[in-house]
């Protein structure tokens, strides 16, 4: 059977780019959620964290599953039981708003639809890295990424404009009309691709194809994946990284707050005038809202790092990029963490731009030269997102003890000490990783 060709993979690659967008604005309307629900259900930070656990809980548990029946029924079926999944779980927004009007009955919404999204992610993102050359296999998945990290320009946008942008009279019920607006488009979207993908067909790149293109040059190894240290570490690594931008994500609206509008000794509030001035020319409806906007821009930079970081790779070696990011963020989170009124808000959105390539990167380096083994070694790598369910409910738990969100970047620096780290030890690990027996 003839092997298609780079042109032919053009197209496929494409269209599973496509999913990537769709999870990317699922992920970074939780950013505008952790907020919405402090104000309106009058949860603490500690509750509004346990949204994120809801969503990367559902990954940790349902990744292996998703493995194990997308290795039976192939990559595409894979997506397409994914894609519906996830449209019944942007629906249950309806009966959890209309209805129940509980902060529970959104959980288990969210836990629903990110269980198809673990279903699409444990799909797609190895189908990304074995559809081409292993050597692009980092640079290709960072691109795909890049049509993520245009969702995160756009959710933070409809958030401030759908969900902070309504007013409500304090002590009058809580009203989720507004918030029901985008996951009601969003499971009609869904739906919408799902026809798509029924209709196209993928090239099948099953693990045969990989095992042939690895013993072609003699790279695959065959050791099991614990025995395989550029793996195993990559892991962690993975769910050390995923826990620090899943927090900063978490908590970079409180943040910005914090930050940018400051009580004075009379107890009157100064707001920094950036911030008002940004206020201003957003049109925004209140402080909450400026500060989603802030998270744009922050988006902004996430997908012109996601875009650059495949150009760069041409000319650097990935884990040395990784670990010349993981260097800038931590130097950003030490300034987070410093706290400097009226400024250090200014600093946090430059942490997108580094964390932009740390998934992509860190997922295909950990799954080099695994031929058969790649889509099992892919579902772990998607469980250790639940690093994700991890971090936000105890950085919210150190922002009430400590009445301040400064502190509870401490979290976050760990998570970008990892991955340089690994960036810089890699090329030792991935040798003794194919002497492995």
């Amino acid at each position: 059977m003839m092997k298609p060709t780079r042109n032919a993979l053009l197209f496929p690659f494409l269209m599973v780019a496509t999913l990537f967008f769709i999870w990317g604005f699922c992920h970074a309307m939780l950013d505008v959620l952790n907020k919405h629900f402090q104000d309106i259900l009058h949860v603490s930070k500690t509750q509004s964290g346990f949204i994120q656990t809801s969503v990367f809980g559902a990954y940790f548990l349902m990744a292996l599953p998703s493995a194990l029946l997308i290795r039976r029924i192939g990559y595409q079926r894979g997506i397409l039981l994914g894609l519906l999944v996830l449209a019944v779980g942007a629906f249950l927004f309806i009966p959890a708003g209309l209805w129940f009007k509980a902060f529970w009955a959104f959980l288990l919404a969210l836990f629903v639809l990110s269980s198809g999204l673990a279903c699409i992610e444990t799909a797609a993102n190895p189908y990304v890295t074995v559809l081409g050359p292993k050597d692009g296999a980092a640079g290709r998945l960072s691109t795909a990424q890049a049509f993520n990290s245009v969702a995160y320009i756009i959710a933070p946008t409809v958030g401030g404009a759908f969900i902070f942008g309504s007013h409500q009279e304090a002590g009058a019920e809580a009203n989720f009309h507004s918030l029901l607006i985008p996951y009601v488009v969003l499971g009609c979207v869904v739906l919408v691709v799902f026809g798509v993908f029924s209709f196209v067909k993928l090239p099948d790149i099953d693990a045969q194809d990989e095992n042939q293109k690895s013993a072609d040059d003699g790279s695959v190894h065959k050791a099991p994946l614990v025995r395989q240290p550029h793996f195993v570490w990559g892991i962690v690594t993975q769910f050390l990284y995923i826990a620090a931008q899943v927090g900063v994500n978490a908590f970079a609206v409180n943040y910005i707050l914090e930050n940018a509008m400051v009580k004075d000794a009379s107890g009157a509030t100064v707001t920094a005038p950036l911030f008002a001035w940004y206020g201003s020319i957003t049109g925004a409806a209140k402080p909450e809202a400026t500060a989603a906007y802030v998270v744009t821009i922050a988006m902004v930079l996430y997908a012109i790092g996601r875009f650059s970081g495949a150009l760069i790779t041409r000319f650097v070696k990935p884990n040395l990029l990784l670990s010349l990011y993981g260097i800038a963020n931590t130097i950003i989170i030490l300034l987070v963490m410093a706290n400097i009124k009226h400024v250090s808000w200014m600093i946090l959105p430059f942490c997108w731009l580094f964390m932009s390539i740390m998934f992509p990167f860190i997922f295909a380096m950990s799954l080099r030269n695994l031929g058969s083994q790649t889509k099992l070694a892919a579902s772990f790598q998607i469980m250790s997102i639940v690093g994700g369910a991890i971090a936000p409910p105890f950085m919210g738990w150190l922002a009430d003890a400590y009445h301040s969100m400064a502190i509870c970047f401490v979290l976050p620096l760990i998570g970008f000490i990892a991955p340089t780290i690994y960036g810089l030890i890699y090329p030792r690990l991935l040798e003794q990783s194919g002497r492995a027996a």
